[in-house]
């Protein structure tokens, strides 16, 4: 349910990034005001870039997406720790249930930007742990977190 969610969420984001950019080159006089002659085939045009954008949209989540294994000792509890972490890169802790914790971005304005898709979600298994989130926000994170735990006589 999660990824279908994402996909009509992107399709939105496309479509209203695509009526920004034309509102914008209109209004500096780059493109005409006739919408039907800014595109090849007028309004027929539309329904192609919608499939198109629902192509993407499609896609998408399951790119940016990811759940990443983190390279952290399953034993030692880092729960303390990585909330100061995340408070220091401006995330709040959402919520922290047994073996889970989530996190947000702080400023409306960022998570605005991100769509509300910044939840940043850290399980511990018995196996280890898991970062899950944004693909780029994860990967960054991820590789922060590792290096802050790791074993310091290696």
């Amino acid at each position: 349910m999660k990824y279908l969610v994402r996909s009509v969420k992107y399709f939105f984001y496309f479509a209203l990034l695509t009526s920004l950019i034309l509102y914008v080159l209109v209004f500096l006089g780059m493109a005409d005001s006739n919408i039907a002659n800014n595109f090849e085939g007028g309004y027929s045009a539309f329904w192609k870039m919608a499939l198109f954008y629902a192509a993407v949209a499609a896609i998408y989540p399951k790119l940016a997406f990811i759940n990443r294994k983190l390279y952290i000792d399953p034993s030692v509890d880092i729960s303390a720790e990585t909330v100061r972490f995340f408070q220091d890169r401006r995330y709040v802790l959402e919520s922290q249930s047994g073996d889970t914790m989530t996190f947000r971005l702080s400023g409306k304005g960022a998570r605005l930007v991100k769509m509300c898709e910044d939840r940043i979600t850290i399980t511990r298994t018995l196996d280890g742990y898991y970062m899950e989130g944004h693909r780029k926000d994860v990967l960054r994170l991820a590789s922060s977190l590792e290096y802050k735990f790791q074993d310091k006589e290696d």
